[in-house]
């Protein structure tokens, strides 16, 4: 039940994206195109008439630079008239040859960064044909044209001063200080078409921010107009490694010993849960869980867990869960505790952002990797509190147990 709601869900969210894209290879990613790119809004400047400059219907990608940040590419087709063979286009330190002769012409098609577009120059020769340059026009709703990547959502960024140009934004905390007493410094990376420093370098551009104090920027419009900028973020004091959360919810309980077997229709569970960062990607992870009505069981495990893949710019993470596990079950007062050390292994698979930012929908589940019968699987969906649908089925010899309820989780505290 719980593999087929969760595939699902993360279908009906995610596959019309990813159907929507053409891939790439090399060191872009596709992104999600979380805003719509007109490309009549971006002019193309020749100055030449042998040469011929428009954009490719339909050619809009969204790409994750090596820069972490999300940016739209479309390509651009060239045309020069009554062509020969000593014609080449330069772009971004890349020599490229039209290959396609059509009549007396040469053609060829290349992606142009539509926040950041170079130069492109054309040659006969050693002689230099024409410049083709792009810029964007300024747009009065190119507000809902800013790109605020979901990297950005947990920190509430906010920008004021540029309303009217494209732009596209991403963030990384960075972790500074001694091992036990970290700190946040987030890392702002920007882009858009016509912003400048005041010496002319493009973007994209770099920003630091260490508190909660708005920081202000100057730079260039492509008019020579100076545009004043204003960021501002939500960072937590400290980055603490150890973080903890508390839950509890009703349950239903089945338990037999022997040939007896009780019920226990909304039994009340206790659930601790913790982790500890180890680096950005790895850490240790923690749980109890306690259920007491007519019998008592009790699990609890120490799991290491690492990033192990991640698909749909980063939206879905899988990491795996590898550990053990200790089990107290008492059927009853007259019956003796039955203690055993297993060791299931299991995986998580996340669904970062998933309907609201910040909010993430998880599925996990651990499988038993011997004879002995176990099996625990959840379905949890919420941020630092969440809601968590939970199955557990154990047996031994003589021993078997199988709850599944429904429980809430609030943070209890952070450390280190």
């Amino acid at each position: 039940m719980f593999k087929i709601l969760f595939a699902v869900l993360l279908c009906s969210q995610l596959l019309p994206n990813a159907l929507a894209q053409t891939f790439s290879f090399g060191k872009f990613s596709i992104g999600e195109s979380r805003i719509q790119v007109q490309l009549n809004d971006f002019v193309i400047q020749t100055s030449s008439r042998e040469v011929l400059a428009s954009w490719v219907p339909d050619s809009v990608q969204w790409l994750r630079n090596e820069n972490n940040l999300l940016v739209p590419r479309a390509l651009l087709k060239i045309i020069i008239a009554k062509g020969d063979p000593l014609i080449h286009v330069d772009y971004q330190h890349t020599t490229i040859i039209p290959f396609k002769k059509i009549n007396q012409n040469f053609e060829t098609e290349i992606y142009i960064d539509l926040f950041n577009p170079a130069v492109v120059s054309i040659f006969r020769g050693d002689k230099l044909l024409d410049k083709i340059v792009i810029e964007a026009r300024a747009v009065e709703n190119a507000r809902s044209k800013q790109l605020i990547d979901y990297s950005c959502a947990p920190f509430d960024l906010k920008i004021d001063g540029i309303d009217s140009e494209y732009l596209s934004v991403g963030c990384k905390m960075n972790r500074l200080g001694p091992y036990f007493k970290g700190y946040p410094r987030l890392e702002i990376t920007m882009s858009s078409t016509n912003l400048r420093t005041m010496n002319g370098t493009k973007p994209p551009y770099t920003i630091y921010l260490e508190n909660n104090s708005p920081v202000e920027i100057k730079l260039s419009g492509i008019t020579e107009s100076i545009k004043t900028l204003k960021l501002e973020a939500k960072l937590p004091e400290r980055l603490h490694r150890l973080k903890t959360s508390v839950g509890f919810g009703p349950y239903i309980y089945q338990s037999e010993f022997q040939a007896d077997k009780q019920t226990a229709n909304l039994a009340p569970a206790f659930m601790l849960y913790a982790k500890y960062d180890l680096t950005e990607t790895a850490s240790f992870k923690a749980f109890d869980a306690l259920l007491y009505a007519k019998s008592r069981f009790n699990n609890s495990g120490l799991y290491f867990s690492y990033d192990l893949a991640e698909a749909f710019d980063g939206r879905v993470l899988l990491n795996t869960l590898i550990g053990f596990q200790g089990l107290h079950y008492k059927y009853s007062s007259k019956t003796p505790t039955e203690f055993r050390l297993i060791y299931p292994q299991g995986f998580e698979l996340i669904y970062k952002h998933a309907f609201i930012e910040n909010y993430h929908l998880t599925y996990g589940m651990f499988l038993s990797t011997s004879s002995e019968a176990y099996t625990n699987a959840w379905l949890r969906y919420g941020k630092s509190g969440f809601l968590e649908l939970n199955y557990i089925d154990w047996g031994h010899e003589r021993n078997h147990i199988k709850m599944w309820g429904l429980s809430v989780a609030f943070p209890l505290f952070s450390v280190f």
